[in-house]
């Protein structure tokens, strides 16, 4: 399960650095894929708060890519 989080979050990070907003889509599954590894594989509290966070960085810049927002 790490293996595939790993290669969606490098999808997710060169989709974004060819300003593709596909990239927020793929990082929002990658931070769902990493919030399961936390729980399921090493009991990981901080894993899924940090993945809670960036699940919230990654709906905001969706969103604020479409309305053409840059903060």
């Amino acid at each position: 399960m790490d293996w595939i989080a790993t290669a969606v979050t490098v999808l997710s990070s060169f989709l974004l650095a060819k300003k593709r907003q596909a990239g927020w889509i793929f990082s929002g599954i990658a931070c769902l894929l990493w919030m399961g590894y936390g729980i399921w594989v090493v009991n990981s509290i901080p894993i899924v708060i940090l993945n809670i966070i960036l699940l919230t960085n990654s709906y905001r810049g969706f969103h604020n890519w479409k309305k053409g927002e840059i903060l």
